[in-house]
Order: C-alpha cells, then sequence, then structure tokens
C-alpha cells in the first residue's frame, strides 16, 4: 500500500528553483468515438438496464384485393428490444500531506486536470472496444499491398458505403447538433470513419483518387479539428487512440479496425443524479496521522449499438507498415 502512495520522495527531484507559470501541456489523444453517438440517460430510480425498441418494417401490401371478398393474411408486428447495463468506472491518487504543504507546484490541481482528461479518456475508449468488438467486420480489398486485408483503396470506402446503404442506414445530415460540428456546413450527407492517425500517409496517397484533404474544404464547411480529409461519401477522422492490432495480417503486418457508421449506430448512455465527478477527501479523513489526501475521478457509462447494421469495422493493413512509428 506504501508503494502506492505520492510522497516528496518518489516526486523525482526536489524543486530548488523557481516554477514557471502554467504547465506545458501533456500530448493527449483525439476523443473521435464519442462524436459519432446518439446520447441518452438513465433515469433516476430507473433500475440498471436502458431498454431500446425498434419496431420491425411491416411487408408492402404490393397485391391486389380483387374481388374474392377474402381478406388477406394479416401480419404479426414485431419489434426488436435492445438492452444497455449501466456501470461505473474510476481511478485516483493518494497525496501525502506533505506534498501539499512543501511542493512549490500546485499539486492538486494539474493531478484534478489529468484524472478529468483520464476520464474522459477512458470513456471514449470503453466505447472505442465495445464498438470494435460488437460490430460486423470488412475486410479491405481495394489496396495494392498484397497482404489480407490490403490496404485501403477507393473500392473499399465504395464498398462499405454500399453496404450501410443497402442496410438503409442514415447518414449524418446538415443540421445536427452543432456542438459536434460534423455536416454543420454546406457538405454532402455522409458517413463518418474512425481511423488511426498511422494511415494518415496512406489517405494522402489516395489523394487524386477520391480523397479530399479538410485543408482542401470550401470556407463555408466547418471541419473537426481531427477530421482529416473526406472520399466518396465517408469523413474521415484521425486519432491516435484508434485500434490497431499488431502484426497479425496474414503478412505479418499491422491490421488497423476502421470503425464506419452511420447516424444512430451507437448511443452512449448516462445516468441521471450522476456524473463524472471529482472527489477530494482532505487527510484529516484519512487515519489516526491525517497523513493522506486522495483525489478521484467516477463516472457512469453505458454504451450499445442501437443499429447494429448502421456500423461496420473495415479491417486494413497500410501500404507501408509503419509498426507505430
Amino acid at each position: 500500500m506504501s508503494s502506492q502512495i505520492t510522497t516528496t520522495g518518489n516526486l523525482g527531484p526536489v524543486i530548488l528553483q523557481s516554477l514557471a507559470p502554467g504547465v506545458l501541456y501533456t500530448p493527449t489523444s483525439a476523443f473521435n468515438n464519442i462524436l459519432i453517438c446518439d446520447k441518452q440517460q438513465m433515469p433516476a430510480g430507473g433500475g440498471s438496464s436502458l431498454l431500446f425498441t425498434r419496431p420491425r418494417n411491416m411487408a408492402p401490401p404490393i397485391v391486389q384485393l380483387g374481388n374474392s371478398g377474402l381478406d388477406p393474411a394479416p401480419q404479426v408486428p414485431q419489434r426488436d428490444v435492445i438492452s444497455a447495463e449501466m456501470a461505473w468506472f474510476g481511478t485516483g491518487a493518494i497525496i501525502n500531506f506533505q506534498v501539499l504543504i512543501q511542493d512549490q507546484d500546485a499539486v492538486l490541481a494539474w493531478v484534478s486536470q489529468r484524472l478529468g482528461v483520464a476520464g474522459k479518456q477512458a470513456e471514449d475508449i470503453i466505447l472505442r472496444d465495445y464498438i470494435i468488438s460488437a460490430s460486423s467486420k470488412i475486410n479491405a480489398s481495394g489496396g495494392a499491398n498484397g497482404d489480407n486485408p490490403t490496404n485501403l483503396g477507393p473500392s473499399d470506402f465504395s464498398a462499405v458505403g454500399a453496404t450501410l446503404d443497402t442496410n438503409n442506414a442514415k447518414k449524418f445530415l446538415d443540421g445536427i447538433d452543432p456542438s459536434i460540428k460534423i455536416g454543420t456546413g454546406a457538405v454532402r450527407p455522409s458517413y463518418v470513419m474512425l481511423s488511426s492517425t498511422e494511415l494518415q500517409p496512406d489517405f494522402d496517397a489516395l489523394v487524386g483518387s477520391g480523397f479530399k484533404n479538410q485543408w482542401d474544404y470550401s470556407a463555408n464547411i466547418t471541419a473537426l479539428e481531427n477530421e482529416y480529409g473526406n472520399i466518396y461519401n465517408i469523413r474521415v477522422l484521425t486519432s491516435a487512440e484508434a485500434p490497431v492490432s499488431r502484426g497479425v495480417s496474414l503478412g505479418g503486418r499491422d491490421v488497423y479496425l476502421n470503425i464506419v457508421s452511420g447516424k444512430q449506430g451507437v448511443t452512449h448512455i448516462g445516468q441521471t443524479g450522476d456524473s463524472m465527478q471529482l472527489l477530494y477527501r482532505g487527510p484529516e479523513f484519512s487515519g489516526m496521522m491525517q497523513q493522506n489526501a486522495t483525489l478521484a475521478i467516477r463516472f457512469p457509462q453505458a454504451q450499445a449499438l442501437t443499429q447494429d447494421t448502421a456500423v461496420r469495422v473495415l479491417r486494413s493493413t497500410a501500404a507501408s507498415n509503419y509498426g507505430g512509428f
């Protein structure tokens, strides 16, 4: 237990100089998975599971009634029920009171900030891993590297777009929630692909074959900071947190798991009456000597594929095996 307590001895060299104001930025990946999600809330006192219902289509009546006087066979309405189970997550730090008294750095401030970022990162990774585990997979075959799956070619984007269109998936349209800025400018309705920053050289190689970098968008189109571009009816967002399986292709290359989604494909669920919280407990609550403060975050989350036919994972390799740089 003692090895997990932050003391003045394991924070590194003692600070004997003055600190520059503020802190340097900490490199942090883009949180893309939350952007494609619908948002729902579990009501307080509503149990541990949130249920979604989706009515099934009924067969269209395309046969004439005729003059027999007989009624056509009745249909039985059906619906699908999807369940999401709420769970809680959290992490924290134990900080010795001597750190709070002696250290020149504002320890509580920057630890609070990093815990908050860790919570948002966890929220996105949980969504990412759930989507990957629950979605149907398609192997890229339109590239030229001779592997299985291949690197991404224009035909792969066309194929996954056609799959979602055939499944009657909804695209992200103009006029949706402007806080996520997908489709808020004069752009075509489109699906969204969440991909790895390691594939950006491959996307650049597709310029002239249908891919358009976001810096070439017209001035009236609003792009996300981490939107790399678009090809056909798919807008591509990249993040260093995108999932990669190292060395598992037929030819030993890394396999990238590119999530392609339509609207309402994935739903993120929060809990009414609770949310991501920063929890501080002073040293006076720690024990007889009142030596240790605690700082932690806790948050509730559930997720569901509310339209599983509107989400596909496009598995691909890279034209060159970057190996995570």
